[in-house]
């Protein structure tokens, strides 16, 4: 989960979303729970810190202007966020009523595994962090943490609060990107067996400014931390169906599994060829394994196992000394020297699409939008 490193407060955030809503900023105020100074004030710190005027004040009250109106439904995705953790974990607390400071010591704990690990990480008492986390409980009215054999530790409603939390606060970064010009930032997770060159391409598509990082993992690994809003999308082999509604997959191309050796293998494509072959297979459940089982099933006699790893630049290195056959992608094979195809039909399967994995709610900024279009446009052409 990302940190909310610099972001705005909450009870600035509050206030001023709800003067834009108020037109006045008297019953603002009234709403917020806040003096008519005390929230002028939250509203001056959020202009200052976004170099916008976010108010147009006129005879007849204040109203949003056009950079206020970006930043007040940036507000009311945040608040959408937290109002569904709150109601994952079975509080009626409406989400005006969170400080930073309890949110931040309950992503601490969460990211952290435990109290004492979390207090470690932040380097406060254990008794301080500890009431900071139980009156937040009292807040909410319901219990957030559970207690185990390493100390407590976050209880399933609570863990799903952290991960409403750590998606909320992405919405003001990029809200504040918005109103800054600001690129901002882009980050990638690339799944095993995923050319890089659409990645190149996208990148030299985009432009400079958006900074762009690119993450490898497994699909269950990557999945978490795109749900946790650690990535912002996914690339690579799409399962089929999405593994959490709260997630959509859009298929780019088709990139199917084929036999690939080294260039120096013999190649003996025949059912009695590929049965004397050592091969090199990926660890179950991945759909590499079991196609490649599916294929054994077909030959005279099981194939030796020389390897089994998940890792494809092992695999490959294990093919270009010659001495293995392996599952690998099409594309895989296409773009890498010291590798050839094998013409092995294999048993059929559902088809191995390449393609993206998004949050279904998220909404990218414009730098973000047109590096995800560029990178769509790469994967499509790219060959």
């Amino acid at each position: 989960m990302p940190e909310a490193a610099r972001l705005p407060r909450l009870r600035d955030l509050a206030a001023f979303a709800a003067a834009a809503r108020a037109t006045s900023l008297g019953a603002a105020a009234r709403q917020a729970g806040l003096s008519q100074p005390a929230l002028s004030q939250a509203i001056a710190r959020l202009e200052a810190r976004s170099g916008q005027a976010l108010l147009a004040r006129g005879p007849r009250g204040s109203f949003p202007s056009a950079a206020g109106a970006l930043l007040l439904e940036r507000c009311a995705r945040m608040d959408a966020q937290l109002a569904a953790g709150l109601a994952a974990c079975g509080s009626a607390t409406p989400p005006r009523l969170l400080t930073d400071t309890a949110l931040d010591t309950h992503l601490a704990i969460t990211l952290a595994g435990s109290f004492a690990a979390a207090a470690r990480a932040r380097g406060i008492a254990l008794p301080s962090l500890s009431r900071t986390a139980r009156g937040l409980e009292a807040t909410l009215g319901v219990p957030l943490y559970r207690r185990t054999a390493a100390g407590f530790v976050t209880a399933p409603g609570g863990a799903e609060l952290a991960r409403r939390i750590a998606l909320a606060r992405i919405e003001i970064e990029q809200g504040l990107a918005e109103l800054a010009a600001d690129p901002g930032r882009f980050r990638l997770g690339t799944l095993p067996l995923l050319p890089r060159r659409p990645i190149a391409l996208a990148l030299a598509a985009a432009g400079a400014g958006l900074a762009v990082s690119a993450q490898d993992g497994s699909h269950a690994a990557l999945v978490a931390l795109l749900r946790q809003g650690g990535i912002d999308a996914m690339l690579g082999a799409l399962r089929g169906a999405p593994p959490h509604p709260d997630l959509v997959e859009e298929p780019l191309r088709d990139d199917p599994f084929v036999v690939a050796c080294g260039a120096a293998h013999p190649g003996d494509a025949t059912p009695a060829g590929l049965a004397a072959a050592a091969w090199v297979v990926a660890a179950p459940p991945l759909p590499r394994r079991a196609v490649a089982e599916a294929l054994f099933a077909t030959l005279p006699a099981r194939p030796r196992i020389l390897l089994e790893t998940n890792a494809a630049e092992t695999t490959i290195a294990v093919l270009r000394q010659g001495g293995a056959m392996a599952l690998l992608s099409a594309q895989q094979v296409a773009a890498t020297p010291g590798l050839r195809r094998l013409e092995v039909t294999l048993p059929p399967a559902p088809p191995r699409q390449i393609g993206l994995t998004l949050r279904r709610d998220w909404r990218p900024t414009a730098a973000q939008a047109a590096f995800l279009e560029a990178l769509r446009e790469a994967c499509r052409s790219a060959g």
